[in-house]
């Protein structure tokens, strides 16, 4: 009897002893479960999830279907695989820069930015691998098309008698100075939040270029670049929205660059005779269009050489 008590009792502790080691042993995590492979290269359901938010956050709510999703992060990987064929891709620094670039639009640091991504279930790698490829894909584009993608005064022409459009005859002309909060490169989050805080508190001093610019060389580690004129037709639609909301003698809000956090003041403006603005917004438009029958044309190449395998 007593035997056959240190028998079970002995069954009883190696059982425990294997529970033991089971609970010490790593739990290893479950593999994400893949939905599609593109030249061997996995995407998986999370990436599809976490795409599928960040969609929907920059679509006003919208949120897309997932086979949408699913074809922009294959064109994404094939974007960066051609990018890397030509030595194209984005460093690490350009996409944090750009980042850095959304955030501050969106009065954020871009640990904040960060932040909200995650908390609306997307998260920051998502965003600066969209943000990646399209720097890479737009790079590759234009070197590529460039001289299909030239527009001559015929066309312009041409579109504008479509439109039954009548050019004005006088462009805005903007004197220009730039001030840069210098930031080191490699600098933490916290530091380029507090040199947008430097450059807000100049903002708020700015009432002219004389005595503002003067106040900006007095500061440490400050650049004041050299005075540059800007013709509107020359802007961006963005850039020419932002100056026009700036008045004369003040800053724009403050940008993150490569070089740090930068301000431009608004010295001067003046109306003066040249090449239209409309001219040169259809020519950008012609420009813009060509460029994008080009895309996707290019993609449509890719997408027939490559090995996509859906799951």
């Amino acid at each position: 009897m007593v035997s056959l008590i240190r028998i079970r009792m002995r069954t009883v502790l190696a059982g425990l002893a294997l529970v033991a080691a089971a609970v010490l042993l790593p739990v290893a995590p479950a593999k994400a479960q893949v939905v599609a492979l593109v030249n061997g290269e996995p995407i998986t359901a999370l990436d599809v999830a976490h795409r599928t938010r960040l969609l929907t956050l920059t679509s006003q709510g919208r949120s897309p279907d997932r086979k949408t999703v699913l074809e922009e992060l294959i064109d994404e990987r094939l974007k960066l695989r051609e990018a890397k064929k030509f030595g194209a891709v984005p460093s690490d620094s350009e996409v944090d820069t750009a980042f850095g670039n959304i955030a501050s639009r969106a009065r954020m640091s871009t640990a904040q930015f960060a932040q909200m991504l995650s908390a609306q279930g997307s998260n920051e790698r998502s965003f600066k691998d969209r943000l990646r490829a399209e720097i890479a894909w737009g790079g590759l584009v234009r070197a590529r098309y460039k001289v299909v993608a030239q527009v001559g005064d015929n066309d312009v022409a041409a579109a504008l008698s479509a439109r039954k459009q009548e050019a004005p005859q006088r462009i805005t002309e903007y004197t220009l100075r730039t001030v840069v909060f210098v930031v080191p490169r490699g600098a933490s989050d916290a530091t380029y939040e507090a040199r947008r805080r430097d450059a807000e508190a100049l903002r708020a001093r700015f009432q002219g270029c004389d005595e503002g610019l003067a106040i900006a060389r007095s500061a440490k580690e400050v650049v004041v670049r050299n005075a540059v004129r800007k013709a509107s037709a020359d802007l961006t639609p963005a850039l020419r929205e932002l100056l026009n909301a700036t008045p004369d003698g003040k800053l724009t809000p403050p940008e993150r660059t490569e070089a740090g956090v930068e301000v431009v003041a608004v010295c001067s403006r003046r109306e003066v005779a040249g090449q239209t603005a409309v001219m040169k917004e259809v020519r950008q438009e012609l420009v813009s269009e060509r460029l994008q029958t080009q895309s996707k044309r290019y993609m449509a190449e890719l997408r027939r050489a490559a090995l996509i395998e859906y799951r």
